[in-house]
């Protein structure tokens, strides 16, 4: 049975909104996505120019330098068993594998907070891309517009005695509205600009966020392996002074020891006891802050590789020049402010073209639905449909100001943006100078202290042999067995130092994480 007119009629109004909406959905916004970072727990590769970003889909997590150069290398993928449980900000580790600074920092960029945050960011920016771009393609809108008027309108007297009739109208207008922006000198183009510079912007700063996640982590492990080797040198203190004790209460024992001797050897094994409980306290510290800065809660116990046997990395190569240079050309925050740079000089052109006029399209299809009854008179009834096309030219004439001052907020901000770089680049040079030196310094103490305690120790075996046969008295004995201590102490430090410094300059110069 064929349909009634109107709806056929209905049916083709139906078929041409769906047509519409589909060339609408080829350009949604939420594709955008494909510019953000794919997950949260791999940093965004950086790519070589701001002009080179990479197509949409087309993600490569970067990584980290292996632990045997200036940066650590992060681990592949865990196993399902040490993905994040669904429980507050904790992962679930594995209690029988030992984890070094590649296994931690894969738990901490699983589970870190704020690399989260900047994922999401990130993922903002990027959907604001998708949301500025949406301006070029036609808006469409559907609307019914329905209801009752009565209205009294003047006549001549000659026709009606009194003046006036009345109409009685109802009406119902189902309307389908297009609106399609087509040229407006610029704004758009500038609003976009601005909108990939900002996501450009966030996906660095998400890499930048791994970054300092990486080197939080090496920083807390390497002060964790010098609290362990403290630790170690305390036991060892002990036991010396245990032996010291002995050697004194033997000589004490034939009267070839005086009380006052036997005393302070019984009070050099206190104070190496109390040294040794402070190195535990020192080493649970050190624990303490390298499970936080990780994410691990503090009550999950952890197996941490030991870093103090750690041979020592290769010095850095090259000049502290090039080092600047790198990292002028690598770090995050440097390529995030030119990034920050661009995205103000679009907002100002953007603004700029707000004085020029712009050309749209207007287009409504609609279907009058309706009666009509002048005093009182029966209904005539239409059902008709109806269309308009405008072309519409708009130039805003005055505006109290407000364009004038958008442009001077625009010329302030990218004025701001490009100081805000300055500051980054003279921060990034001291901090660049400061590692180096640091690492140089670090090298030439680990040295020293190799020295020191080698010849410590024959000092100290020295001594004690020379007290055992009386030839020695017990003032050397324990100055030669406290500066061994010393000794062994600081070769621990200097050895961590090394290794702090060089995740340091690694990271000061950007190059924290390997693009191999």
């Amino acid at each position: 049975m064929p349909l009634p007119y109107r709806a056929r009629r209905i049916r083709r109004y139906g078929r041409a909104a769906s047509a519409i909406a589909c060339l609408s959905l080829a350009a949604c916004a939420t594709d955008r996505l494909a510019l953000a970072p794919a997950t949260p727990d791999r940093p965004w590769e950086i790519p070589p120019s701001f002009d080179n970003l990479p197509e949409p889909g087309t993600h490569t997590a970067a990584r980290t330098p292996s632990e045997g150069g200036t940066a650590p290398a992060v681990a592949a993928p865990a196993s399902t068993a040490e993905r994040r449980v669904p429980r507050g900000n904790s992962v679930q580790i594995d209690p029988t594998r030992r984890y070094d600074l590649a296994g931690l920092i894969d738990l901490a960029q699983r589970n870190n907070p704020e690399t989260q945050g900047a994922w999401e960011q990130a993922r903002q920016a990027a959907l604001a891309v998708g949301l500025t771009e949406t301006s070029y393609v036609p808006q469409i809108s559907a609307e019914i517009v329905g209801g009752y008027q009565h209205t009294p309108l003047p006549i001549p007297t000659t026709l009606v005695r009194k003046g006036y009739f009345t109409s009685d109208t109802r009406e119902l207008l189902p309307t389908l509205t297009a609106k399609w922006l087509l040229f407006d000198f610029g704004r758009r183009e500038g609003s976009v600009d601005a909108a990939k510079a900002n996501a450009f912007v966030a996906n660095v700063a998400f890499t930048g966020a791994h970054e300092k996640l990486i080197y939080a982590v090496s920083r807390t492990y390497f002060a964790i392996g010098a609290a362990r080797g403290r630790l170690r040198v305390a036991e060892q203190a002990l036991k010396s002074a245990g032996i010291v004790q002995d050697a004194v209460e033997s000589k004490r024992a034939h009267e070839l020891a005086t009380v006052v001797e036997l005393a302070q050897a019984r009070r050099q094994t206190a104070q190496a006891r109390y040294n040794l409980e402070r190195a535990r306290g020192g080493q649970n510290s050190a624990y303490s802050s390298l499970v936080a800065s990780v994410g691990i809660a503090p009550d999950v116990p952890v197996q941490i590789a030991d870093s103090s046997e750690m041979s020592l990395p290769p010095a850095p190569s090259g000049d502290v020049e090039q080092m600047v240079r790198d990292a002028l050309a690598n770090r995050p925050d440097i390529i995030a402010g030119l990034g920050k740079v661009r995205a103000a000089e679009a907002t100002l052109s953007s603004a700029e073209s707000a004085f020029y006029p712009t050309v749209g399209l207007e287009a409504q299809a609609y279907q009058n639905i309706g009666g009509l009854s002048t005093e009182g008179s029966r209904y005539y009834s239409v059902n008709e449909p109806g269309a308009n096309i405008l072309l519409k030219l708009s130039l805003p004439l005055f505006d109290g100001g407000a364009r004038d001052a958008q442009i001077s907020i625009a010329h302030s901000e990218v004025a701001a943006a490009r100081h805000s770089l300055d500051q980054a680049q003279d921060a990034a040079v001291q901090q660049v100078t400061d590692a180096y030196d640091a690492l140089k310094t670090g090298y030439a103490e680990y040295e020293a202290a190799l020295a020191l305690t080698k010849a410590a120790e024959i000092a100290y075996d020295a001594a004690l042999d020379a007290y055992r046969h009386g030839v020695g008295n017990y003032t050397d004995l324990a100055n030669a067995q406290t500066a061994l201590s010393q000794a062994q102490s600081e070769r621990e430090d200097a050895h961590s130092n090394v290794f702090t410094a060089a995740a340091a300059l690694a990271f000061s110069t950007g190059t924290i994480l390997s693009h191999s």
